[in-house]
Parts: C-alpha cells; sequence; structure tokens
C-alpha cells in the first residue's frame, strides 16, 4: 500500500533523470509508452494518479505525492513510479535545461 511513510524512508525510493529511469522501466514492465505517459501526466495530473497495465502481469502508478497525500515532501512536486510495496518508488526530474524545453 502507497503511504506518504514508505516515500519519506530513504531506503525505498531510487532518485533519478527521467531519461535514464523511464525507458529502463518500459523495457521492464513492457510498457512501450511509458515516455508518453508521464510527460501526459506531468502536463494533466490527477490527484489520485494513473495506473498502467504492462506485460506479465505488471503495473505502474504514476503520481505525484504533493497532489496524492495533499502535503509537500523532498521532491515531491516531480512525477514518481510506483510498483508496490516490494520494489522502490522512481521519483523522476528532469534537469533544469531540459524543464524548460
Amino acid at each position: 500500500m502507497l503511504t506518504l511513510s514508505f516515500l519519506k524512508d530513504v531506503e525505498n525510493v531510487v532518485y533519478g533523470p527521467e531519461k535514464e529511469i523511464v525507458p529502463q522501466l518500459a523495457a521492464d514492465l513492457l510498457i512501450p509508452n511509458l515516455d508518453e505517459a508521464v510527460e501526459g501526466f506531468r502536463r494533466s495530473p490527477v490527484k489520485e494518479g494513473l495506473i498502467l497495465k504492462g506485460g506479465r502481469r505488471s503495473s505502474v502508478k504514476l503520481f505525484i505525492p504533493d497532489l496524492y497525500f495533499d502535503q509537500h515532501i523532498d521532491m515531491g512536486e516531480n512525477v514518481w513510479l510506483y510498483l508496490g510495496e516490494m520494489s522502490p518508488a522512481y521519483c523522476i526530474y528532469r534537469p533544469w535545461d531540459e524543464a524548460k524545453e
């Protein structure tokens, strides 16, 4: 279950650039358009997040912690990916120069 305490524990979170994390997760989860889904979600986020189904019974939840929990956490304004309690949550960010484009 996705909880704020899970995300605040640094042992449960991987922080990384979008261009490194998203292609690898797309391949692992068999979600070929994950990069497009992340960009679309970034432009039009919803409070409850978005669940994408992948291959081999996999799925990922896209969410923005600051919206989801109505409370700010470190890097909580970014899109995060949650794969379940047995995997880390991924905070993906874009370097400043790419974010301005």
